[in-house]
């Protein structure tokens, strides 16, 4: 089971400064070393749908990268891979539609799906929201998702749905939870133990 390292980068605000292409491009090389890919979650791209995409590419350019940028339309994926991404991550809290992953799709098969999940499956689409785990996924694998991230909370269903529909299963867990996830069958942990980057002035 591979381990993917979770990085947080934050920081186009009035009193930060975003994490510059140097100090990223370092941080990716530092990481190659160790694991086969990362994952970065852009808050400026999720939470105010400003992504860093232009920070984002130093990462990308040292090794393969998942990148959630908060992907609201189909057409935003394009932006997520623009930066040499290996894979754009489709939230299910920032995506408008099921309509928009399958235009998504259309552009590009590099597309990686993340359950958000809080007390139910978070979405603005009440076609995804507090939807049963199994029937979102029929419905993702027919679309042509062939890979999928879900948080702890929902591993076990999501392992047993992998059973049945066949996809790649990727878990947010701690590196601790490494053998009850591969007991599931999840392919990857992308883990937090590895902090984040906060602008710094």
């Amino acid at each position: 089971m591979k381990i993917v390292p979770y990085v947080l980068i934050e920081g186009r605000t009035f009193f930060y400064r975003p994490q510059t292409r140097s100090s990223l491009r370092e941080l990716g090389s530092k990481l190659s070393d160790k694991f086969e890919k990362v994952y970065v979650a852009d808050r400026d791209g999720i939470s105010r749908n400003r992504p860093q995409l232009d920070v984002v590419q130093g990462i990308c350019d040292e090794l393969p990268t998942l990148y959630e940028g908060g992907v609201r339309f189909a057409q935003n994926v394009i932006d997520m891979l623009i930066t040499g991404a290996e894979r754009a991550v489709v939230g299910t809290a920032t995506l408008v539609s099921l309509d928009d992953l399958r235009g998504a799709f259309k552009l590009s098969d590099n597309i990686t799906l993340k359950v958000d999940f809080r007390d139910g499956i978070v979405s603005f689409d009440p076609s995804i929201a507090g939807r049963d785990f199994l029937a979102l996924a029929k419905e993702v694998r027919a679309i042509g998702v062939v890979d999928m991230i879900v948080p702890k909370d929902l591993a076990a269903e999501a392992g047993r749905a992998k059973s049945e529909l066949g996809f790649s299963l990727g878990v947010f867990a701690s590196v601790s939870d490494r053998s009850r996830m591969e007991s599931i069958g999840a392919d990857y942990i992308v883990s937090e133990d590895f902090g984040s980057l906060v602008g710094d002035e």
